[in-house]
């Protein structure tokens, strides 16, 4: 019943023109209602000269209606009665019905997205892609079905993600604990070890103190005595001389040969020579300090940073310098002109290099190996386990390439006047030098103690190609091709010398032409 006067009550507010409900409804002069629009278009299809007629009832009009007024009683009807029918009753799954045209949204436009009746199908959605409502859903429940064993799967990975990220955070607290408690007791160890062989040196330096002392005590008591002896032979020979008595003074010159000469007295050393007898000590305690003061040290400077770095500008004297950013080649490189024109074979000065360090194989090779003995030089590296090469230049283009054994180098170019006795003789941690850091894989350009951190890699030999009068400095990563590492641009006012520093146990090599 209830439907059956919906029905009928729609039939009463629809427009007998457009069949649909009244949308800015008007009245005629007869009576009848018609949407605004639809009696203007009815209207205006009629000769301008009339007679005009009533779409309904064909009444017939002189002149033409209006204006056309809105009914606004039947309007507010329509609009009451809409908002009822916005949310109809409907059982479990029943479509709801056009607002519009009061029918069931039993289609689907997928071109726009919406449920849509029979009506619209034929007039706003005319000529698109249409399917039933239900079909549309089966393919739509077919993809969700998809989308959630997707969701499943990823939810199921996520979970094991985050069990296998608890557990590494457990293991990552162990070993983080575990590391430190071993670093801690080879620290307290090491302390321990220190302390006790500078208990040992302490007391060995005073011992010898002690005996260089009670000697020179000694020495100074026994040469006191025999001060006062002679003070009184000097005063009985004055008196003798003085007496003019002939019998006295040849009895005190035959008594004067029987006083007993006392033996020469052994001076102690002014120095106790330390140095001498702990030599050994000493070696150690400076190995342990360049371990301590740079190779340590220069660890936790090359531990990694933020990604975003600051390039640094350094100023040496008068001429500014820019490490620029690290970038590779786009191409590599096989090793041909101009560098092979430009290659030189270089040897290492035997003045500079430090006591630490051996050169053999003609001079070309450096390392730890052996003991060697070198003179006292003025020019020889008293604090780094550094050396120069004899060669120098000044003009012109140069290249050479360096055969290292293990990732812990500098290789670079300085002046002659590098400081040869301070801590910041190593290349490229002063103004007067240019270098690269090559340390387990990560490479870093040195210039006024300033680092640029460049892109890991590892290579086995290096090339160096030396440019005095476009006034760049270029490090080239040498396998089967030549890849480029770093270039330093500079204004280089002095003769540049090709200079390598190696960590321990490590092994450098000036290569001949390839």
């Amino acid at each position: 019943m209830a439907d059956f006067q919906g029905r009928e009550l729609e039939e009463k507010l629809s427009c007998a023109i457009c069949l649909d409900i009244f949308t800015e409804p008007v009245t005629t002069l007869c009576g009848h209602n018609f949407c605004k629009s639809c009696l203007q278009g009815h209207l205006e299809s009629q000769s301008p000269a009339g007679p005009y007629d009533c779409p309904a009832c064909r009444t017939v009009f002189e002149q033409r209606p209006g204006p056309l007024c809105k009914n606004l009683v039947l309007a507010d009807m329509v609009q009451f009665l809409k908002l009822r029918w916005s949310v109809p009753p409907h059982a479990e799954g029943e479509l709801s019905g056009c607002l519009a045209h009061r029918k069931p949204l039993d289609l689907y436009c997928r071109e726009d997205g919406l449920c849509i009746c029979s009506v619209c199908a034929t007039r706003e959605h005319k000529g698109h892609d249409l399917v039933t409502v239900e079909d549309e859903r089966l393919q739509r429940e077919k993809e969700l079905v998809a989308k959630h064993e997707e969701m499943e799967r990823q939810v199921k990975k996520t979970e094991g993600l985050i069990d296998t990220l608890k557990m590494q955070r457990i293991s990552v607290k162990d070993s983080a604990s575990r590391a430190q408690t071993n670093y801690v007791n080879k620290f307290v160890m090491l302390k321990t070890e220190l302390e006790e062989v500078q208990d040992k040196v302490i007391k060995y330096i005073e011992n010898e103190e002690q005996v260089a002392l009670e000697q020179a005590d000694c020495a100074l008591e026994r040469l006191e005595e025999k001060c006062i002896e002679l003070r009184e032979v000097r005063l009985k020979l004055a008196t003798i001389l003085k007496s003019n008595d002939s019998v006295q003074i040849l009895k005190f010159a035959q008594e004067i040969p029987m006083i007993k000469r006392q033996p020469d007295i052994v001076l102690p050393p002014p120095d106790l020579a330390v140095d001498n007898k702990l030599g050994g000590v000493k070696r150690a305690l400076e190995q342990i300090s360049i371990l301590t003061h740079q190779d340590l040290q220069g660890f936790f400077r090359q531990a990694p940073e933020p990604l975003d770095i600051p390039e640094p500008t350094v100023t040496d004297q008068c001429a500014s310098v820019k490490s620029l950013e690290p970038r590779p080649l786009t191409t590599h490189l096989h090793i041909k002109e101009p560098f092979l024109q430009n290659y030189r074979q270089l040897c290492f000065d035997p003045n500079t290099v430090h006591r630490f360090l051996t050169l053999s194989k003609g001079n070309h090779r450096v390392s730890h190996k052996g003991s060697p003995r070198y003179p006292t030089h003025a020019e020889r590296f008293q604090k780094v386990w550094q050396v120069l090469c004899c060669e120098s230049f000044d003009t012109g283009q140069h290249y050479w390439e360096v055969q290292i054994s293990s990732q812990w180098v500098y290789l670079g170019v300085t002046y002659k006047k590098i400081s040869r006795s301070e801590d910041l003789s190593l290349i490229g941690r002063n103004n007067v030098s240019w270098a690269l850091q090559v340390f387990n894989k990560s490479y870093s350009a040195w210039h006024g103690n300033q680092e640029v951190k460049l892109q890991p890699a590892n290579y086995e030999r290096v090339g160096v190609y030396l440019d005095c009068t476009a006034g760049t400095l270029t490090f080239f990563g040498i396998d089967n091709t030549m890849t480029l590492i770093h270039t330093f641009q500079s204004v280089f006012t002095e003769p540049l010398c090709p200079a390598v520093w190696v960590g321990e146990d490590v092994v450098a090599t000036l290569c001949p032409l390839p």
